[in-house]
């Protein structure tokens, strides 16, 4: 009978063991198993566009002139750009558009983390709106700024400071006109 209650007993610990052992395993966390990869991808930091103007000038490495409206008397345009984030040697294009025409491509070379270029269109192209498009090696659009060719007179007409001269002006001819006295009315001339 002993034989019997030590088996009973050990059959009592061996499956109250494999209970407890089940329960822990099931409070655990199951971990993923790790997926196995053939090739290790090192990303490149991304190319971005820190600052774009369009402009008449370039003066120590700075856009001069920018704004978004040019005269055609304006002899040059130029599309100046600061890139940002560039581990190694590489290179972006300024592709430059008239209306839906691809008007130029000029690829510069970005050749540090943070490096300024620009390039420059001769103001021949017919009036109108275009846009510069920034463009990475790989195709991917950075950035694009817009502008607008108006004919010297037009463009003159909408600056800032011809619209002020216009109002000045208009209210100049208003402080002109006099209003007429009650003497000089018709009122005032039956009264008498």
């Amino acid at each position: 009978m002993l034989k019997k209650t030590l088996l009973l007993l050990l059959s009592v610990l061996i499956v109250a063991g494999v209970c407890f052992a089940q329960e822990e395993a099931a409070e655990e966390p199951m971990e993923e198993p790790m997926e196995e990869t053939s090739e290790v991808v090192a990303e490149e930091p991304a190319l971005s566009l820190e600052e774009i103007a369009i402009c008449t000038a370039i003066e120590e490495r700075e856009p001069v002139g920018a704004g978004t409206v040019f005269s055609n008397d304006v002899e040059k345009i130029y599309c100046f750009t600061k890139i940002a984030g560039a581990a190694d040697t590489t290179s972006v294009n300024h592709v430059w558009y008239m209306g839906d025409t691809q008007l130029a491509s000029v690829n510069l070379p970005i050749k540090s983390a943070s490096w300024r270029t620009w390039s420059s269109k001769t103001i021949g192209m017919s009036l109108g709106k275009g846009r510069v498009e920034i463009v990475t090696e790989d195709g991917d659009l950075l950035g694009k700024a817009e502008f607008e060719i108006k004919a010297a007179a037009e463009e003159a007409e909408e600056t800032p400071e011809a619209v002020e001269e216009a109002e000045e002006a208009e209210e100049a001819a208003d402080e002109e006109v006099e209003e007429p006295t009650e003497e000089e009315t018709p009122e005032a001339a039956e009264e008498e």
